[in-house]
């Protein structure tokens, strides 16, 4: 029935607020009236949203403010369509846009949805910590968008445009939030003119919340159960997760020597300190066919011994870990609904856990950023160059088996170099807009991971060193040098037709070594390659150079004021790259799967858009041919991805409406239908699948009231916002145990606020209804019998205060 009805129903949207140009823009207009003009830069220059042919949504930083939003995957809450796929729990996670993911968590990859700060490309996921905050706009733009911007937009784009510095304008802002489980948020900047023609804008951003997943260690484990398997674990142990404290800071120097000529000077630091990955354990089994092959899992029932099901149903024992299953249980068989090591997981509704690797504190990530923007009016043309520096360091470590037996962790260190510099110029006439350009990317990407033995562990028992521990680590070094040429053109041929014509040329070459080893355990809360004691696997080394194109046509009709169809075909790509399998005991992979090839998505879309002062309805119908998609597959504990076919297609739709002068609502939602005919879910056994992460039904919806009078000298608004999204498949081969079901989130604000300047007051809830939803799965029934699996944040509250001068 929802799925007919959203089918049926064109749609949105998304802005309803007054003008988003900057930070402290007052989030309604004078009178909480009107729909505004929303401005977006999606084409490279500004235009009026509703005059864009692309499927954007544009939520400025006013909104990110009074809702309270201050991480880069909170946006998924506010337009259908995207979502978010990631690893550790959540803290490293990246989006999804129209069922387009890369769920690959090997730190030297780049994902198929493109990530952008200050006209900046992310090559590292954790650099989205230093996005939101003292933000001018997020623009979310779906669909391929690899003609105008440099780098892996296949899936998408999510840009955010932060707040410049303003001539001759004394100003600024703080802003302070404090909520349950000790959550706080400070972020502020200043604004100060130096002279005439310069001005400097410093801004900062503090986020603290505790740990709030209560470790109950050694909480589960039956009777007689293996905790270790040799001499004591890890120390110190089993502290509560869940928490993180991030620090970020933007330093930009604006200077106008003339008319023509505009520098910007930028630079901006983060670092994230979270504790180990918060992840809980579910119990599953698996179900094997004659030829010993997985060919389905599902979730344990309480009263399930049997360690996986055999082709008649029986207990099936044939497979090489069952000799350590034996420890604490009955040998050949498991704990009534536990893993085969004797956990009967605890209920995440109770938002506990149960875990030997678990400290508060452990888990790192730095980076930092320098650019240099120039803007020079060549007169009848617009020269502008960027030069960007970036630079990432992380260290993540993790309970590979999330429960209290001493099983193996997941650890992973790298560091990332990226230089970029782009060039563009612009110009227009009467009928003609066109742009085109030079792009350059410079990528160095060091990374070591894979499964780590603390002393006592399972891991290390296996090699024989459960005294002192091993780390199997695989290290790797991925250097990518892409250039590209690029242009486009937007010409009104007659009255109220425009087609718009650009390419881009990519030419790409990369540089990868791989090897992968047991390496000396000296820490158990690092990442161990120092000292390496002997092979795991071979080691391998590649280089190539690949030539690459993206494309895009369209024809856009404007018949009456206000009223904008378009139709066109937009081609988009995405180098290949090179695989890193943890030494999980899986057969190595041919040299020939090591590496996999460029992926390239087709897009045939249509849609329309209109809007007035208080109306605007918009919707869009797409059909992507998407070819030798980068598509991962998790086993045991870890995987690999493979060039596969797909074929994706949806709906979108927006409606919003000033109902009265002092009530405004949003709609949105969208349909996504993603597949794969034929993968190989087990040796010889294909199957139709979708991608992961990938909702079908997604839908938006948001009431603001604002109160017609001032009360107390401010004005007065409530807001509530409901979330709702489908469920999704955390695994490829979409198996029973993969699925997470569909969720509905609901938020709630209320704001005082003086005006643009002044003092601002709010109170919110999020998660209003306190559901506990799943967000990132990997399927271990092969490994342990079991699942790990992170969920959403429960239930918050709490108040804020800000004061804009």
């Amino acid at each position: 029935m929802l799925r007919s009805a959203l089918l049926a129903t064109v749609s949105v949207v998304i802005l309803a607020t007054g003008s988003t140009a900057s930070a402290q823009t007052s989030p309604a207009s004078a009178n909480g009236t009107t729909l505004g003009e929303i401005v977006v830069t999606a084409n490279r220059r500004e235009q009026k949203l509703q005059d864009v042919g692309i499927s954007v949504a544009a939520i400025s930083g006013v909104q990110l403010r009074d809702k309270g939003l201050s991480s880069s995957t909170d946006l998924l809450q506010l337009t259908p369509g995207i979502y978010a796929s990631g690893s550790l729990a959540g803290q490293s996670q990246q989006f999804t846009i129209r069922g387009v993911t890369q769920s690959d968590f090997n730190d030297a990859i780049e994902a198929p949805v493109a990530v952008y700060v200050d006209d900046i490309y992310m090559t590292a996921p954790q650099g989205q910590t230093m996005a939101l905050f003292d933000v001018a706009r997020v623009e979310i733009l779906k669909g391929p968008q690899g003609t105008l911007f440099g780098r892996n937009a296949t899936g998408g784009l999510v840009n955010t445009l932060v707040v410049e510095p303003e001539l001759h304008r004394y100003g600024g802002y703080l802003d302070a939030n404090y909520g349950r489980f000790n959550e706080a948020k400070v972020e502020g900047a200043v604004n100060l003119p130096l002279g005439e023609n310069a001005a400097v804008r410093l801004s900062g951003y503090y986020g603290h919340i505790d740990n709030y997943w209560k470790n109950r260690y050694p909480a589960g484990v039956a009777p007689g159960s293996a905790l270790n398997f040799g001499p004591a674990g890890p120390s110190p142990c089993c502290q509560d997760e869940g928490g993180n404290s991030t620090y970020a800071g933007r330093l930009q120097i604006k200077w106008e020597p003339t008319d023509r000529l505009r520098i910007r000077l930028t630079g901006q630091a983060a670092e994230q300190d979270l504790s180990t990955a918060p992840y809980t354990v579910a119990g599953t089994i698996g179900t094997f066919d004659a030829q010993g092959r997985l060919i389905q899992s599902d979730r344990v029932s309480p009263t399930e011994t049997r360690l996986g099901i055999g082709p008649d149903g029986g207990n099936y024992t044939n497979f090489g870990v069952i000799p350590f299953a034996g420890i604490g249980s009955p040998s050949g068989q498991r704990v009534p609904g536990a893993t085969w090591f004797g956990y009967v997981p605890l209920d995440p509704d109770h938002v506990e856990l149960s875990s030997d690797y678990a400290l508060r504190r452990l888990n790192v990530a730095q980076g930092a950023m320098g650019a240099i923007h120039l803007d020079y009016d060549l007169g009848g043309a617009q020269l502008t160059s960027i030069t960007g520096y970036q630079r990432f360091k992380k260290q993540f470590l993790m309970d590979g088996d999330g429960s209290p037996n001493n099983l193996f962790l997941f650890g992973t260190k790298a560091d990332t170099r990226a230089v970029s510099q782009e060039v563009r110029l612009s110009g227009k006439s009467a009928d003609l807009r066109w742009q085109a350009g030079v792009y350059y990317l410079d990528i160095d990407a060091h990374t070591t991971q894979g499964l780590l033995g603390p002393k006592g562990s399972l891991y290390s028992m296996l090699f024989g060193l459960a005294a002192t521990g091993v780390d199997g680590v695989d290290v790797l070094r991925l250097k990518t040098q892409s250039g590209s040429l690029f242009g486009q053109v937007e010409y009104d041929f007659a009255p109220k037709w425009t087609i718009i014509l650009g390419g881009r040329l990519i030419r790409e070459h990369q540089d990868y070594t791989f090897s992968s080893f047991a390496a000396l355990n000296t820490d158990d809360y690092a990442v161990d390659d120092q000292v390496a004691l002997f092979p795991l696997a071979p080691p391998y080394a590649n280089k190539r150079t690949k030539t690459l194109w993206a494309g895009k046509a369209q024809l856009e009709y404007r018949p009456q004021e206000h009223l904008l169809i378009y139709a066109g075909v937009n081609r988009s790509v995405k180098g290949g790259s090179y695989n890193a399998p943890a030494p999980d005991g899986s057969p190595p992979l041919s040299p020939s799967q090591m590496a996999y090839g460029p992926e390239t998505l087709i897009n045939y879309e249509g849609g329309f858009k209109y809007g007035t002062s208080r109306f605007s309805v918009n919707g869009s119908a797409f059909y992507y041919d998407y070819r030798d998609y980068q598509a991962f597959l998790f086993e045991n504990a870890s995987g690999f991805v493979q060039n596969v076919n797909s074929k994706v297609y949806g709906l979108e739709g927006e409606i919003g409406a000033q109902l009265t002068d002092d009530l405004r609502m949003t709609l949105a939602g969208s349909y996504t239908h993603a597949e794969i005919k034929n993968f190989e879910v087990a040796p010889g056994v294909e199957r139709t699948v979708r991608p992961t992460y990938a909702p079908r039904v997604q839908v938006n919806a948001d009431l603001t009231y604002v109160a017609p009078t001032e009360i107390y000298g401010g004005r007065v608004t409530f807001d509530a916002q409901a979330n709702y999204a489908s469920g999704f498949y955390h695994n490829l081969r979409n198996f029973n145990s993969d699925w997470f079901s569909g969720r509905t989130l609901l938020n709630l604000n209320a704001n005082w606020s003086q005006g643009p300047t002044g003092l601002r007051l709010g109170v919110y809830a999020e998660n209003l209804l306190d559901k506990r939803y799943g967000v990132i799965g990997f399927d271990s029934t092969a490994l342990f019998g079991g699942n790990i699996e992170s969920f959403g944040k429960p239930r918050t509250f709490g108040g804020r205060i800000g004061y804009t001068f």
